[in-house]
């Protein structure tokens, strides 16, 4: 495939100095980035239609695609809130997941290309950024409704306190299991207590079970010993028989392992449900137990279920670093992840909207079916009020066998939480009036207060239109070009992009791929699409990777693959994130390894609200897969500031203490300089050597994210140093008296 015409680049001549190399202000896009990442999913809804495991900030991508396209001088904040557009900027992604960087590219006006490997995330990016007509979206909706929503209420009908019909909000289960010595069921809960407000101290009421009677009552979130109204039984309402892995039968107060009991059996742990929260005609809200109504409502349901002609395939769960998980507690089948009656409810649901025409349209209905999933099933749980009441199921990024879970009203009310109506109120209008109206945040600070405001009319709205890039002969300015599969091989032309800007996958870290076969086996009777239909996304082109080695060879991979399309004087821009040392090396050996130089790197807010540091510990002795080995790096002319997150950063500035306090703990050592190839890396070291980057758990626990801006060459070899090494560190700095330490690394 050709390129119609080759884009220019902002930059006048090649080898300019970028923005994002020089002076990036990353204080101040730190600040938007933070003010983000409290509700990326009102701030960013066109990233947020469904779920991923990897989303990043779009302020922070927005300011890269910036200042990588903008030359040295020029004010990246002004840019970043006026319309700025690159129209041939060619940007490509390889790591596309949620689709940040090709939807911050596309609303810049750049030509816009992304290859991801997984195919749930694919189809969610692509949906997001095809032509929609929203009337049709409506339509679509409406039709479904009537279709299906009085049935779907019907499976969440009870009766209140007083005896008048509502809607049930929620049911309350809870897992039980024999007990390895006298065989009698026991159930796991931790606590008695199943409902408290997010804020008690202004709400102090909550909602206890009594383990004897399986009464619901009220009583105080201090309160320890209760006694239930009903059976006069006095217990400790914050101490059930389940803690952690381990349990106490409370019939022969024998203690065991969780794990081991539920092995004990085939399948997973039996459910009993045991309340429930229903709405009133009233509106009021009101907890009661579970009624015989309620059961035979339940079982009816599951009959029903039996005797459906839907057809949902039995996929078996492979074994995985996440789903072993899972695996361990005696899941087989993704289906054993619902109940029966969430199964009938959502394949109710399913049927109506296949039945639709295949179109964009219906993916988006399609995506929005696919994100009900997410709450409705016996892995989620319970929040409480005074917030999003339902905790979806990879609320941890792992696959976690709920003990209490909850189970929600699949339709939904107008007080519902995760339901799907609710979903497209606020998933999928939000969605559809971003890509009309995007707009950016503006932090703004008075008299010690932080606020924000929407800033629009600075981005290009998305039509969308995104084409396969596989099907296409030239790329057309403006456009999105989005292409499934391994990207240790794209259809890309030699020097064909101006910048690849990504966020590369963790190596150890959360397995998309695992967690998105949950949804890939509903999607899949969906989203017809051409080929052989496969039920996992597991494919062995993932670079993700528990081995580093081999997590370094295919990232090493795919970037020698963004080496040959970009430009000569082209631009690699990441993010990464990561607490291990072995992250930070796998991720320098394969960017040089790939024939690309370190030339800048910027610390920018990470997408988690808590500040966090990269917890990152190089060894005393030198070794191969030293992240610091083959980098060509100049310093930031900024200071960075104390826990600033970027693997090669400046020392803080120590803290003011008292005398008494700097004896204990000495002032940091000035900025080191490791000298190699004729370019110098600030990093901040100890006496001995090592690194101070990884000093205490804590300051692990404060990671934040790292953007490297890298820029290509031709020379990708590596000069042979003198003294008969292949290649060398020195490393040296002065401490306060002036006096300079120097330590030799033969690698």
């Amino acid at each position: 495939m050709e390129t119609k015409e080759q884009p220019q680049r902002d930059r006048t001549i090649s080898g300019q100095t970028s923005a994002i190399e020089s002076d990036f202000p990353f204080p101040e896009i730190s600040g938007v980035a933070e003010r983000e990442s409290w509700r990326k999913e009102v701030y960013r809804p066109i990233y947020h239609l469904h779920k991923w495991w990897a989303k990043r900030l779009g302020s922070v991508f927005r300011a890269a695609l910036i200042g990588a396209a903008s030359e040295k001088d020029a004010d990246v904040m002004e840019r970043f809130y006026n319309k700025t557009q690159f129209p041939d900027a060619v940007v490509y992604d390889p790591f596309m997941g949620s689709g940040t960087t090709v939807g911050e590219a596309y609303k810049l006006g750049c030509t816009a290309v992304g290859k991801e490997i997984n195919r749930v995330a694919y189809r969610v990016v692509k949906t997001a950024l095809s032509q929609l007509d929203r009337s049709r979206i409506q339509d679509f909706y409406h039709k479904v409704e009537e279709e299906v929503k009085t049935d779907l209420l019907s499976l969440y009908r009870s009766s209140d306190g007083r005896g008048k019909q509502c809607d049930v909000l929620y049911y309350f289960w809870v897992k039980h299991v024999p007990c390895p010595s006298c065989t009698k069921e026991m159930e796991l809960f931790k606590s008695y207590v199943f409902a408290k407000h997010a804020y008690p101290k202004k709400h102090p009421e909550v909602h206890t079970v009594c383990p004897e009677c399986k009464t619901v009552f009220e009583s105080h979130y201090k309160d320890e010993i209760v006694e239930c109204p009903k059976c006069e039984n006095e217990f400790d309402q914050n101490d059930g028989p389940a803690r952690r892995t381990r349990a106490t039968c409370p019939h022969c107060s024998s203690d065991f392992r969780i794990i081991d009991a539920a092995k004990s059996r085939e399948g997973p742990p039996e459910h009993r449900m045991y309340a429930k929260l229903v709405l009133r005609d009233d509106g009021k809200k009101e907890y009661l137990p579970v009624t015989e109504e309620d059961r035979n409502l339940y079982e009816e349901a599951e009959r029903e279920w039996e005797e459906t002609d839907f057809s949902l395939p039995k996929v078996e769960l492979e074994e995985g670093e996440n789903t072993n998980q899972v695996i361990n507690y005696g899941y087989r089948y993704w289906n054993q992840f619902f109940n029966g009656r969430q199964l009938l409810g959502l394949s109710k649901l399913a049927k109506s909207i296949s039945n639709l025409p295949k179109s964009p349209e219906r993916d988006v209905l399609s995506c929005l079916f696919s994100g009900t999933l997410e709450f409705n099933n016996m892995f989620a749980s319970y929040k409480g009020e005074g917030t999003g009441a339902v905790r979806h199921m990879f609320s941890h990024h792992v696959l976690k066998p709920e003990r209490t879970p909850l189970e929600a009203n699949i339709w939904g009310t107008p007080k519902s939480s995760g339901a799907f109506s609710q979903l497209y109120d606020y998933r999928v209008k939000r969605f559809l009036d971003y890509r009309e109206s995007p707009f950016e945040l503006s932090v703004e600070y008075q008299d010690g207060s932080k606020s924000s405001r929407k800033v629009y009319g600075v981005n290009l709205p998305i039509k969308g239109g995104a084409d396969d890039l596989s099907e296409v002969e030239s790329l057309q300015k403006g456009e999105v070009y989005l292409s499934c599969g391994d990207s240790r091989s794209v259809d890309l032309p030699n020097e064909s992009v101006d910048y690849v800007v990504t966020d590369p996958p963790f190596f150890d870290n959360v397995h998309y791929s695992e967690l998105a076969d949950f949804f890939h086996v509903w999607q899949n009777l969906l989203f017809e699409e051409e080929g052989d239909v496969t039920w996992t996304t597991r494919q062995k082109g993932e670079v993700q990777d528990a081995n580093p080695e081999d997590f370094t060879r295919k990232l090493s991979e795919v970037f020698k693959e963004c080496h040959r399309v970009l430009k000569d004087d082209g631009l690699l821009v990441f993010s990464y994130h990561h607490s291990r040392e072995e992250g930070w090396t796998s991720i320098a050996e394969s960017v040089l390894s790939a024939g690309f130089r370190f030339v800048a790197s910027q610390p920018v807010k990470s997408e988690m609200s808590t500040e966090r540091e990269p917890s990152v510990k190089p060894s005393e002795t030198p070794q191969k897969e030293s992240c610091f080995k083959r980098i060509i790096s100049h310093p930031t002319r900024r200071s960075f500031p104390t826990r600033a997150f970027s693997s090669f950063q400046s020392p803080a500035t120590p803290r003011k203490k008292s005398e008494k306090r700097r004896k204990k703990r000495p002032q940091r050592k000035k900025a080191p300089t490791m000298t190699f190839r004729r370019k110098s890396l600030s990093i901040p070291m100890r006496a001995s050597g090592r690194s101070h980057l990884h000093q205490t758990k804590e300051r692990a626990r404060k990671r934040r994210a790292t953007t490297k801006s890298v820029q290509k060459t031709k020379n990708t070899s590596f000069p042979t140093p003198p003294s008969g090494c292949w290649t060398g560190l020195w490393i040296s700095w002065k401490n306060e008296q002036g006096s300079e330490t120097s330590v030799q690394f033969p690698l």
